[in-house]
């Protein structure tokens, strides 16, 4: 409506003028400011809605001009949603299905690289931090909810937790940079392609990782320690944090999962004893789990460019300013080397637990008292294994070096030079597939069936990498069993039992587990919520969803209707189907 008088209307053309002709949109936005500031008395409310009431068919410049003036008002998720820390703030534009696609480019526990350089030297953690993070990336540009976007990324949090520390990030004097800096990685991942499908690592079946033998073996191999039980158990929690993307409390129980202030502190205590070649083996032993799962094409871990991050002011440290051989050297000293080193070099533990994880220390060297445990190692494998008996082990009865290794504790170095010692010739065995490029059929079913010998071995034998051994496999269709869980025995029947089942369940029947997975399912939903399902069954609520989310995956439909305020979990009408087949399918007695 026009203006009554002409003089309103000069003083209202005269301040638009004084907006409008800011050379920016920010600048704009500050002008606007204090014209709201100066009317604030008179207007009932100036927020993001109401801003929608100031006309009609506005163009998207003013209405990032709007956005910008409302900036210091705005809640700090609102911030983040309207894009205010960029050149042109907008109405969020991208799509569900846009977002869930950005969700699989995300793990649970945000990269540890950048999440060390957003989280403040005081006041937060990064373990606490680090899921909120994942779930802001969801909000730019979205009219996911908080509560959405946690759950979207791996459900390690709910919308609270997420609000809670984001009001944490705003009273930060780097929250503007923060905002940037999540602005910047969401263009990127909207962009581009990421090399892992978190989304796919946060499904997989996680039964078996590093095995207790292949622990040994590793050891053994890398001339590690295999200390106590509590050291198997952090090498293979953190293996499972860095494939899955998932926090430590997520860590399956027969997995050996334990997240105490303890745990931690051992597990700290691990990364400093870490050198780079038990790091390799770890890693080479995270390739042959992924290949397990028929994943070629990822690497086991992968950060988002540091260069998005260039020119900010950010509350932590930089992990590329640490003075790597200084660091190596301190590692090595103190009884709590980590928190020793950082507090010499001026930083954050977990900062020098991400450098470390990515460059471990070397070994110490060799020194006279290591030497002379070496001799004594030889003495005794002397002692245990005299010429005779290696004989008859190796030539008689054709056993390998890592099966006699595994046999009698002594590792395969030294086995090998206890050969030489005795002149026993070493055989090239299945070195000769590796020169003629192939493996055969019947050599394969011999050892990995019938001798129920482990892939990883075998692909040592043959000079070949685990994933490769995998492949020989799948071309001479020989199934996998799976690793350190159930028998192969078991693994063969699962398609005859599939064959059996309800034709509406064969498609979820494609492993030994599954069968538990539809127990789980089915024994849940007499119960208003998953964490309360999880709680009466005894499992962790993420290991539940986890699996209720691979079976609607490999069937191909939703199962349930997650539980929201006010209303409880229900299945849906093709997951009530599932429910009563798989109650026919276990029977009378049968329990999860």
């Amino acid at each position: 409506m026009a203006p009554p008088r002409a003089a309103d209307t000069a003083v209202a053309v005269t301040v638009a003028l004084g907006i409008l002709e800011q050379p920016g949109i920010q600048p704009a936005g500050e002008a606007l400011r204090r014209l709201l500031e100066a009317v604030r008395e008179e207007l009932t409310q100036i927020s993001v809605t109401s801003i929608d009431s100031w006309g009609r068919g506005i163009s998207p410049v003013l209405q990032s001009v709007h956005l910008a003036a409302l900036a210091p008002s705005l809640r700090p998720s609102e911030y983040v949603r309207y894009r205010v820390a960029t050149e042109t703030p907008h109405r969020p534009a991208r799509t569900t299905r846009d977002i869930e696609q950005r969700a699989r480019k995300i793990p649970t526990m945000f990269w540890p690289s950048w999440t060390v350089r957003l989280t403040p030297s005081e006041g937060v953690h990064a373990r606490a931090l680090a899921p909120v993070l994942a779930a802001l990336l969801l909000i730019p540009d979205s009219r996911t909810s908080l509560d959405q976007a946690a759950g979207l990324v791996g459900d390690a949090i709910d919308g609270t937790e997420v609000s809670r520390l984001l009001q944490e990030l705003d009273n930060l004097p780097q929250w503007p940079d923060i905002v940037t800096a999540l602005d910047r990685l969401t263009d990127h991942l909207d962009a581009d392609d990421t090399p892992i499908d978190y989304g796919r690592r946060r499904l997989l079946d996680y039964t078996g990782l590093l095995p207790h033998d292949r622990w040994l073996e590793i050891c053994r191999r890398t001339g590690t320690p295999p200390g106590t039980g509590r050291r198997e158990r952090i090498a293979r929690s953190q293996l499972f944090r860095r494939l899955s993307g998932l926090p430590a409390e997520s860590v399956p129980d027969d997995l050996g999962g334990l997240d105490s202030a303890e745990f931690r502190a051992t597990s700290l205590h691990f990364t400093a004893l870490q050198t780079p070649e038990l790091a390799h083996a770890l890693q080479q032993e995270a390739l042959g789990f992924l290949a397990s799962h028929h994943i070629h094409d990822e690497p086991v871990t992968w950060q988002p460019p540091a260069t998005l991050l260039a020119g900010l002011s950010l509350p932590g440290p930089d992990p590329a300013q640490v003075d790597l051989p200084c660091l190596h050297q301190l590692i090595r000293e103190r009884r709590h080397p980590v928190q020793h080193a950082a507090q010499v070099l001026g930083t954050t533990v977990e900062a020098i637990r991400h450098v470390l994880d990515e460059h471990p220390a070397p070994a110490p060297p060799l020194t006279k008292n290591t030497a002379r445990a070496t001799g004594r190692i030889r003495q005794q494998a002397r002692q245990t294994i005299p010429a005779e008996r290696l004989t008859q082990l190796y030539l008689e009865e054709h056993r390998s070096l890592q099966q006699i290794a595994t046999l009698t504790g002594f590792s395969r170095r030294v086995l090998t030079d206890l050969a030489k010692e005795y002149g026993i010739p070493l055989r090239e065995g299945p070195q000769d597939y590796k020169r003629r490029g192939a493996i055969e059929r019947d050599w394969l079913i011999e050892q990995y069936v019938h001798r129920r010998r482990t892939l990883p071995d075998l692909a040592r034998e043959t000079g070949m990498s685990t994933a490769n051994m995998a492949r020989w496999a799948h071309t001479h269709n020989i199934p996998l069993r799976p690793r350190g869980g159930a028998s192969h025995h078991t693994a063969l029947r699962t398609p005859e039992q599939a064959a059996d089942a309800p034709a509406i369940l064969r498609d979820a029947l494609t492993s030994p587990n599954a069968r538990q997975r539809l127990e789980r399912f089915a024994a849940a939903l007499p119960y208003p919520t998953v964490t309360d399902a999880a709680r009466a069954l005894g499992i962790h609520q993420s290991t539940l969803t986890t699996q209720i989310n691979r079976l609607e995956r490999d069937l191909g439909r939703p199962l349930i209707e997650r539980a929201e305020r006010g209303r409880r979990m229900r299945p849906t009408p093709f997951g009530r189907r599932v429910a009563a087949a798989t109650k026919r399918l276990i029977g009378p007695g049968g329990r999860p």
